[in-house]
This record gives structure tokens, C-alpha cells and sequence, in this order.
């Protein structure tokens, strides 16, 4: 009971000094968590909520308060479709993944993208341009973006710096939450001190008892520094949705030795998650030295690492608390046992997170400016041989490594044999497959910007991308004009659709590769047979068009 009030009062203090004011919800619906915010994300915290949408589109979605519309932005990936509103009170709400603008937001945008003859845009508007009313329609739900399914995604923002805040603090009384969070399993990391695991890493799994606390069985025997992990999931009534967890502490023999709390932080802070993770979902004590992630720690000693030097046993509880005060708690214990720390591996190149680091030998070379590592690393490179690519295969290891900031890395080709040098373009390989990375050719050498360390090669890319026509007999009875376009090598750089010889509005769906156009009267003529030309190019420059002549 007494680390449950020490939980909750955590949450009151951090709740202080926040003006709520009185927001109507988004959606006419029961509200309806499928993510939380502070949720971790490859490379980022979730910024937001979303709210389901009873797994369907088209839901009538209404500003929570009055002001004007800041920000509109369209895109195939991201938001999708979003609304950013600005309101009196120092907020900005935003509503993502929109299938559609009310009617009053979509004539702008669209006289506005064909005015640039694009379809991704990103506008901001003045206040009193586009002035909302609490309650107002702005736009229906939808699927858009980077959407793993319907739902509404709400980002409650401070308007001065556009820190997101946990929208949970203006819709608390609409969310019903009675459940604890649930704990998978506990992990410990030896800081050139001595576990009973080489690998200097022990993993053990949480088992819930009879009394509905968790615990991971027998003492972890351990000497020297030693720094925690835990991967934990919050959950919520009515929904069988994993959610991040709001608060987690974590006490020894009584003490506060470490403690998160998400309820804001900045976006300059949120590639930092990469340090906070470990496999991208286990939350780790330690703070290595380049994490300047600040907004989410509560409390950390000695940067997350716990000394052990005494022959006895060390009392530990995890707390985790959710947004409503739910709070579960995983009791284990430390055996301080004196033993031999093992000797550190070093094979390779010291690489500082403090300063610019820069590796070049024959045909590789790496540039990993300050800032981009968490911590000091031990560097290597290996070289495959590889009669499939324009250059050998080169292995940056630890592989595991995300980079805060890009390096950039030049490997020369083995083969470099193309007139059209624009046809070169770096591939990561990892999992049996390939992801592009597209930098420049220059001078027998390809270079590009990186964020993750790995396996890289020089490959060509000398295809067209498809364009593939859906169903084209329906076009003319669905009034839509449907396309399918992809690219299989370098990856999609731009697309341009005409009719008759003018631009017209194809929207990409980027999940799919779908392009699609809505067949508008007032620029297509209706009754006549009509010229289609659709124009796709990828990033090495290869073109390919498709034309085709149809009846509307």
C-alpha cells in the first residue's frame, strides 16, 4: 500500500500546473484504446492515443475545441491524412490517419495540390483562415498513412513547442481502466563485473503467484554493477490491446533507486528511445553516457547501475503503474556473490560517443560523427566477397547498433562497369532481404547516410518500375480510375498522372501501392473517350509510363 500511494502521488505532482480545460471527445463512439501514448515504437515513442473506430472508416470526427486550423498534412505515409487545430489555451490537438477533410478543409488542400500537382503536402495556415468551433466536423475517420488498421490517432500538443502530452489528461472521464499492468520478464546486464553468464546478460521470466504480484523465482547471483530490464505491458477494460506502461520504479532494499514517469517530452527527444530499449521492448535502468533523453526520468542512480560488493542478499520490487493508478508489482532478489568479472573481447576499433570517429581502410571507409553513438562501442568491419553486388559485402558490427545521428559510409565497387552511374544504389541486407539506401556515386566509390549499423553492398538497379491498371472494365461505371505501381529494387520516387494531357489528382495509398483518381466533371469531360497517362519514376531515375484510353 505504501508504494501504491507513493505511485499515485507521483502522478498528482506531474499532473500540477497543467491547465486542462474542457475538450469534447473526437469521436460520438465509446472511447476505446488500441495504443497509449508514450508506447515504445521502433525509434520513437508513440506521440499519442489511438482510439478505435469499432473497426470500420468513415466515422464523423469533431474538434475537441474551439480555434482554427494550424496544419494540414497529406501523405502516403506518417499521418496519412491529418488536421493540426490550434486553440486558445496553448494546446494543439491533431487527428491522424483521416479518410477524408470535411468539406470546408478539402476544397482548400485540394485547390491547393493542384496548384502544385502533387498529392503529398504539407500546408500551414494563419489564425482566422480556417476558424473551428468546439464540436465542429473537420473529417472522417480512416485507415491512411502508416495505419495498421481503422482507428483515430490523437496527438494533444503544446502549441509554443510542440511537445506531445498524454491526451488521457483531457479524456480521462470518457476511458473506463480497472487492470494492471502485466509483467513478461525480467533482465539483468553486467557492467565489466561478474554474472553467472558469459554473455554478461541473464533473462528471467516473470511468473504471476497467488497473491497477483509477479516474481522470477530464485536469487540472481551477481557482483559488481549490475543494471536491470523489463519488458512489462500495460492493459485496459474491455479490449484485449497491449499498451505501454505509464510509470515504472524500481526499489532496492527499500529505496527509490530508478524511476520513469511518461507524461511528456519533446520530439528532439524521442530517437533516444533507442538507448532506453533494449530489443525494442525492454526498458532498461541504464542511462548510457550519449542518451540525453531527460523528459522521462524520474529518478535514476548512477545512471541506472546498482553496485554490488557485499556477500548477502538485495531485496528488489519493480513497480508499474498505469494512467489510472492500476499498479502491479514483480518482487525478485539479488545474491551478491563474490566472483571473477570476465575479461572484456576487444577485437576491433574504439569508437568514442563523445567525438567524431572516423574508420577508412582499402575499400571501405565510415565517417560516425559526435552524437550518433549512445556509448563508447568496440568497432569492426568484416569483408564477404560477393559476385552478386558491384561491391563485396561489408559487415558493420555490433549489427544491433542505432545511430542518433546518420554516418556516412563509402564503399568502392568491385565492378563498376555502368555508363548511367545514377543506377547505383546502396542495399542493407538483413533477414534474407533487402532495403534500399540511396546516397551517390563518386568517383568509383558509393556513399550514402546510414542510421543503423549492419551488412551493406553496392547493387543496380536498372528496371522500370510497374504500373499495373485495376480492373479498368469498372472505371468507367465506379467513376475511379485505379493503379497499382511499384518497384522492386531502388524503391519509388515520384509518380505524375494526366488525362487528356492535364494533371489530375491520383491519391497513393502507400501500404498498398495504390494510385487512384476520382473522376471529376468540372476537369474531365463526361461522355467522352478519355486519354490516360500515368508516369512512375524510382530513385535511380528508370521511367515508366502507361497510357491507355477509356470512356467516361
Amino acid at each position: 500500500m505504501r508504494l501504491r500511494a507513493i505511485c499515485l502521488l507521483v502522478i498528482s505532482a506531474w499532473s500540477v500546473g497543467i491547465c486542462r480545460g474542457e475538450m469534447t471527445p473526437p469521436l460520438k463512439i465509446p472511447l476505446l484504446m488500441s495504443a497509449n501514448f508514450g508506447e515504445l515504437r521502433p525509434n520513437h515513442f508513440h506521440s499519442g492515443i489511438d482510439l478505435k473506430t469499432q473497426g470500420r472508416t468513415g466515422l464523423p470526427v469533431y474538434a475537441m475545441d474551439s480555434g482554427y486550423v494550424s496544419r494540414v498534412v497529406v501523405s502516403p505515409w506518417g499521418f496519412g491524412r491529418a488536421v493540426y487545430i490550434a486553440h486558445p489555451s496553448g494546446l494543439t490537438t491533431v487527428y491522424g490517419h483521416l479518410e477524408r477533410f470535411a468539406p470546408f478543409i478539402d476544397e482548400i488542400i485540394r485547390r491547393q495540390q493542384y496548384e502544385q500537382e502533387e498529392f503529398s503536402i504539407d500546408s500551414e495556415f494563419a489564425a482566422g483562415e480556417i476558424p473551428v468551433a468546439k464540436g465542429d466536423m473537420i473529417g472522417y475517420s480512416g485507415n491512411a498513412g502508416s495505419s495498421g488498421g481503422p482507428h483515430l490517432h490523437l496527438d494533444i500538443r503544446d502549441t509554443e513547442t510542440q511537445d506531445p502530452m498524454d491526451p488521457q489528461e483531457w479524456l480521462s472521464s470518457y476511458i473506463t481502466d480497472d487492470v494492471a499492468p502485466e509483467v513478461r520478464r525480467l533482465l539483468f546486464y553486467s557492467h565489466d563485473g561478474a554474472m553467472d553468464n558469459p554473455t554478461g546478460r541473464i533473462e528471467r521470466k516473470a511468473v504471476r503467484n497467488a497473491s497477483g504480484g509477479y516474481t522470477i523465482g530464485d536469487p540472481v547471483p551477481v557482483w559488481g554493477d549490475v543494471s536491470f530490464g523489463i519488458e512489462a505491458y500495460d492493459r485496459m477494460t474491455g479490449t484485449a490491446n497491449k499498451y505501454g506502461v505509464h510509470q515504472v520504479d524500481l526499489y532496492i532494499d527499500d529505496s527509490l533507486f530508478f524511476s520513469t514517469y511518461i507524461y511528456r517530452y519533446s520530439f528532439d527527444e524521442t530517437r533516444y528511445i533507442n538507448s532506453f530499449t533494449d530489443e525494442g521492448k525492454i526498458m532498461r535502468t541504464y542511462v548510457a553516457p550519449g542518451n540525453r533523453l531527460e523528459s522521462i526520468y524520474k529518478q535514476v542512480e548512477n545512471r541506472g547501475i546498482f553496485h554490488v560488493d557485499e556477500e548477502r542478499i538485495y531485496r528488489c520490487r519493480y513497480a508499474l503503474t498505469d494512467y489510472y493508478g492500476n499498479c502491479s508489482y514483480l518482487d525478485f532478489s539479488l545474491l551478491g556473490k563474490l566472483q571473477e568479472p570476465a575479461e572484456p573481447r576487444k577485437s576491433g576499433v574504439y569508437f568514442s560517443y563523445a567525438v567524431d570517429n572516423l574508420y577508412k581502410k582499402d575499400d571501405f571507409g565510415i565517417f560516425v560523427p559526435a552524437g550518433a553513438l549512445y556509448e563508447n562501442l568496440d568497432f569492426t568491419r568484416r569483408k564477404i566477397a560477393s559476385s552478386q553486388y558491384c561491391s563485396d559485402i561489408h559487415e558493420i558490427a555490433p549489427d544491433e547498433v542505432s545511430l542518433h545521428r546518420p554516418a556516412e559510409i563509402s564503399i568502392r565497387l568491385t565492378a563498376d562497369t555502368l555508363a548511367n552511374k545514377s543506377q547505383y544504389y546502396l542495399v542493407r541486407l538483413k533477414n534474407n532481404k533487402r532495403h534500399a539506401v540511396n546516397g551517390e556515386y563518386d568517383n568509383g566509390w558509393y556513399k550514402a547516410k546510414v542510421r543503423n549499423f549492419g551488412s551493406y553492398a553496392v547493387a543496380v538497379d536498372s528496371v522500370r518500375p510497374e504500373i499495373t491498371p485495376v480492373a479498368p472494365e469498372r472505371w468507367e461505371a465506379r467513376g475511379i480510375v485505379t493503379l497499382k505501381i511499384s518497384d522492386d529494387e531502388s524503391g519509388l520516387n515520384s509518380y505524375r498522372g494526366e488525362i487528356d494531357g492535364k494533371f489530375v489528382l491520383f491519391e497513393l495509398d502507400g501500404k498498398t501501392g495504390r494510385i487512384s483518381y476520382r473522376l471529376e466533371s468540372n476537369r474531365v469531360k463526361k461522355g467522352s473517350e478519355h486519354d490516360l497517362r500515368v508516369t512512375v519514376t524510382d530513385m535511380c531515375g528508370n521511367e515508366q509510363t502507361y497510357t491507355h484510353s477509356f470512356v467516361w
